[in-house]
């Protein structure tokens, strides 16, 4: 083992993780977490794999019961911990940051992805395995991701996370708690996380900056205020999203909606996502635009109902963003089942800003979670019929056309397309029971066996992109509407 963790202490100075008068000091943390009483330095002069190396120590550690069971998680726990020896204190890590922010705002956040990358807390081999492929689409090509990182959620779950157990630590997954929270059955590892403390509209150091260990796009950044009270969408939130993009220009930045069933995985702490990507919504065409108050405002062709507005005067954006938000919040349609109001409101947006060509590009997504008895998951949720492949509720990702679909899907689709190429009896495969529709269907259709594949992926994106129809309030049929609420909201 001696061997081993000289390696891992080299990787850690290559990377810049480490400095190398801190050398000694990680050592010691390393080996005091492995029960060893001596080390030895040795010269480390050929090409290692830093995964392998890991992988050999955190092996070892389970031999002498240092790590209790072969649990994801428990080797998780451990790792973090040791990872955490090479990492600078949260403080030391803010100053640098800071530093680097003062020369270019990228000059800090490639810096800090780095780290996050290299110390492997975003899980760069695990994310490997993901599943990724394009549907081209009647809209714009959709990015399809089948993510084998992490398992799949229930919608019904998700809503009753809403609330929280007030004596719980730490209170949820994005509380400033979990910054070298070792982890438990309840909590993921958290020895290597680090956040970022920004200023964001004026509130100086109260917001957090973090990546997502689970990256979804390049850079995929998590901004949560460092108090834990409930997501929400108003004016506020507009203003934050504006200056967080003044500060970060070469990120985009966007927020879940903030009610149940159209909201995020996350109710109950105010947070956004961001990160340095482009996604489909981009390449939307507009089907009406206008002029106004020294802005545009566009209607997008998209699955789901989305107004764009943009200009270069960031004021003269956000009142145009308030008015139509304002005007949807109390927007009600019985001919189309939209409702702001029963006992409580429905309406919200899902709004999402990035700078293109020195102009502020300010998307509106239209949202209403109003539930019915039957449809219970929520009327502009993904029909139950379409849970084989997507039941999670429909967020600010889904929302910008990249598809996060269940890792179960992987074997799935192999077996599936074992039954297509093969003829098979579906009833030799009962677990497969939820896709037997979907699969009956696609025997009746015409493929090419030498694209059987391709053939999958096309039929999985379709479904996609109609969950995503789900969803928009106003539906393909309903054009005419959605352009009379948009022609009245923008007065």
């Amino acid at each position: 083992m001696n061997y081993e963790i000289n390696q891992l202490v080299q990787y850690a100075i290559n990377e810049g993780l480490l400095d190398i008068d801190d050398a000694e000091y990680a050592v010691n943390q390393i080996i005091h977490l492995l029960n060893i009483e001596t080390f030895q330095k040795e010269s480390i002069n050929e090409d290692f794999d830093f995964f392998d190396v890991l992988s050999k120590i955190l092996e070892y550690a389970y031999e002498n019961q240092l790590i209790p069971s072969r649990r994801i998680s428990d080797f998780d726990n451990f790792e973090a911990k040791l990872m955490d020896a090479f990492l600078p204190r949260p403080a030391d890590l803010n100053r640098h940051f800071k530093q680097l922010y003062k020369d270019a705002p990228i000059y800090a956040t490639n810096y800090f992805y780095h780290l996050s990358q290299k110390s492997n807390y975003i899980k760069t081999k695990r994310m490997e395995k993901n599943i990724h492929f394009q549907y081209e689409g009647q809209y714009a090509p959709l990015d399809i991701s089948i993510n084998l990182s992490k398992p799949e959620k229930d919608p019904l779950q998700i809503a009753m996370k809403h609330q929280s157990d007030e004596f719980d630590y730490p209170k949820c997954p994005l509380c400033m708690e979990n910054v070298g929270f070792y982890g438990n059955d309840d909590h993921a590892s958290r020895s290597n996380h680090r956040v970022v403390s920004i200023t964001i509209n004026h509130e100086k150091d109260a917001w957090g900056f973090q990546y997502s260990p689970y990256s979804y796009f390049n850079e995929h950044a998590i901004i949560l205020k460092k108090e834990h009270i409930p997501m929400q969408v108003n004016s506020t939130t507009f203003d934050e999203l504006i200056d967080f993009i003044n500060r970060f220009p070469h990120y985009f930045i966007g927020s879940n909606a903030g009610l149940p069933i159209v909201g995020g995985s996350i109710l109950n702490h105010y947070h956004f996502q961001g990160g340095r990507a482009s996604f489909p919504i981009e390449k939307a065409r507009v089907l009406s635009h206008y002029k106004k108050a020294k802005v545009e405002i566009e209607i997008l062709d998209w699955p789901l109902s989305v107004i764009r507005v943009v200009g270069n005067n960031e004021y003269k954006v956000l009142d145009m963003v308030n008015q139509i938000t304002n005007y949807w919040k109390d927007y009600t349609n019985p001919d189309l089942s939209i409702y702001a109001y029963t006992e409580v409101p429905h309406n919200t947006v899902t709004p999402i800003v990035k700078l293109h060509e020195s102009k502020y590009h300010f998307y509106i997504v239209l949202r209403n979670n109003l539930t019915t008895k039957d449809r219970p998951y929520g009327l502009f949720h993904p029909r139950e019929s379409y849970f084989h492949i997507k039941k999670e509720n429909i967020g600010l990702i889904e929302v910008m056309g990249l598809a996060i679909l269940p890792g179960r899907l992987e074997s799935e689709l192999d077996e599936i397309k074992n039954i297509l190429l093969n003829n098979e009896n579906l009833e030799n495969y009962p677990h497969l029971n939820y896709h037997r529709d979907w699969i009956l269907s696609m025997q009746r259709m015409e493929f090419d066996k030498d694209s059987i594949d391709e053939f999958l992926h096309e039929q999985v994106g379709s479904i996609f992109e109609k969950v995503l129809e789900d969803c928009g309030v106003f539906k393909k049929s309903d054009r005419k509407a959605f352009i009379q609420f948009v022609e009245k909201a923008i007065l």
